[in-house]
């Protein structure tokens, strides 16, 4: 279009909304009103692609199923309030309470770790070891350190497929060499990665994986892929990093271990000294022997308080055997700066001991299995053009398969355009060379929805609004 149409269009919308500002105020403003405008908009050279495209989706109401965010009136307002309020207070009426806008321990400080120990032990109904633990700013960060403190440029990392689809660009920042792992509705094939690995085909130095609840999948890894990939890590020598984010986020009658269970050198009494000093010039310092590895510390847990409590706190942990997390807490940034977050870990540490971190995710599974459910029986309506690979007891997500030949998600994407949107399935491809016999999935057949921030209302008009237009692409 003429360079002029970007000036037209928005004078355009500048009009527009202050008839809309009108409509609201007379009480006069209903979806009628907007579909002629759109209809009229169409007419236009300059805005009959986009003015009318936006007027319709104001009409009918955009379903957004593509965004995996906790919705924003549901998180812990009230509690978070209190618990900033209290810190403050201790700022000025408790002079222990000034270390937490001071430089903190590498590792984290020392009682929010307690804390949080004491916290995940109830949640998990398992142990957890204190000196396996490291704070991080969320699970990306987690990652992120992961990478930079286990691998080298140029090593291979296996990922699903398919995954989370940000987490791919982690590790090519890194300069790592991406392969594919295909995905059932079990989760991770670890036997197709079994096969690969006797066979020579993939050499991998670690291996990133969702294993409760799997973003995009939904799928969990049960207890026996779970203990035969823990021991092909430490049989072939690779790590395994272990996106936790949503194994609180369950409801299931039968909640599993933890992938990290299954590694024997967090399991065992082995540990590693420094790290917990607030003084991260001494935590640096010690027998450079402490740095080594054991050759059965293989599993890294990576977690974080954004789908459980709040995103923007932008804090989560790492768990693993304490020679791993002495390796990350020796990288030269965290020795530099001390701590990634010492006064946020006050924050959460008073909501995770108030109980109010509990009430609010006791709730959310509630909330969650609610629309779950929902959104499966709406697709179970829609059987006969959409198919969920499994049926999840947990997480944020459904993976879906479109049924109708010749349907591609990118096709059914732009045919939903104005009334509802969903992530393609090939947004989720890590762009990686498959691993061995068993080629992954064409993922452009696919589709993630999320459940996590809509009523059951609109999780169930939006899936029939897919199903409507798929049916109209046979």
């Amino acid at each position: 279009p003429p360079a002029e149409c970007g000036a037209c269009v928005h004078q355009s919308f500048v009009r527009l909304s202050r008839s809309f500002h009108w409509l609201l105020v007379v009480g006069s403003f209903d979806s009628s009103a907007l579909l002629v405008l759109a209809a009229t908009a169409k007419t236009s050279s300059c805005m009959h692609r986009t003015a009318a495209r936006c007027l319709t989706t104001l009409a009918r109401g955009m379903i957004d199923l593509r965004r995996g965010h906790p919705p924003t009136a549901e998180l812990p307002h009230a509690a978070l309030a209190k618990a900033c309020a209290a810190a403050a207070t201790d700022l000025t009426s408790n002079a222990e309470a000034g270390l937490a806008i001071q430089y903190g321990a590498p590792r984290g400080c020392a009682s929010h770790l307690d804390t949080l120990q004491r916290w995940l032990e109830r949640r998990y109904g398992s142990m957890v070891r204190r000196d396996g633990l490291f704070t991080t700013n969320g699970a990306s960060h987690g990652l992120e350190l992961c990478a930079a403190a286990l691998t080298a440029p140029g090593d291979e990392v296996v990922m699903e497929a398919p995954t989370y689809f940000l987490a791919a660009q982690v590790f090519r920042d890194h300069g790592l060499s991406i392969r594919s792992a295909p995905v059932d509705a079990g989760g991770l094939d670890v036997d197709a990665l079994e096969r690969a690995l006797r066979a020579g085909t993939s050499r991998p130095k670690a291996l990133y994986v969702v294993p409760r609840h799997g973003n995009p999948s939904g799928a969990s890894l049960d207890k026996d892929r779970r203990a035969k990939l823990a021991a092909l890590a430490r049989e072939f020598g690779f790590y395994v990093f272990a996106d936790d984010v949503y194994h609180l986020l369950d409801w299931s009658s039968a909640p599993l271990r933890r992938l990290l269970e299954y590694d024997a050198a967090y399991a065992s009494g082995e540990s590693a000294g420094g790290g917990d000093s607030s003084d991260p010039a001494a935590a640096a310092g010690g027998d450079t022997a402490a740095l080594a590895i054991p050759d059965d510390a293989r599993v890294v847990s990576i977690s974080s308080f954004s789908k459980v409590l709040a995103p923007g706190l932008r804090l989560g942990w790492i768990e693993a055997a304490p020679s791993i997390v002495a390796a990350v807490a020796r990288r030269g940034y965290v020795v530099s700066g001390g701590g990634c977050a010492p006064f946020t870990e006050q924050i959460v540490a008073r909501v995770l001991e108030s109980g109010d971190a509990d009430t609010h995710l006791d709730a959310m599974r509630r909330r969650c299995r609610s629309r779950c459910d929902a959104l499966l029986g709406a697709l179970d309506d829609a059987a006969d053009v959409l198919r969920p690979l499994c049926r999840p007891t947990g997480g944020f997500f459904v993976w879906v398969e479109i049924l109708v030949e010749g349907v591609t998600a990118a096709r059914l994407r732009d045919a939903c355009a104005e009334d509802v949107a969903f992530l393609v399935g090939d947004a989720c491809d890590c762009d990686g060379l498959p691993i061995g016999d068993v080629a992954p999935a064409c993922l452009d057949r696919h589709l993630r929805l999320c459940f996590a921030m809509l009523d059951e209302n609109e999780l169930v008009e939006g899936v029939a609004r897919i199903a409507r237009r798929a049916r109209e692409l046979r």
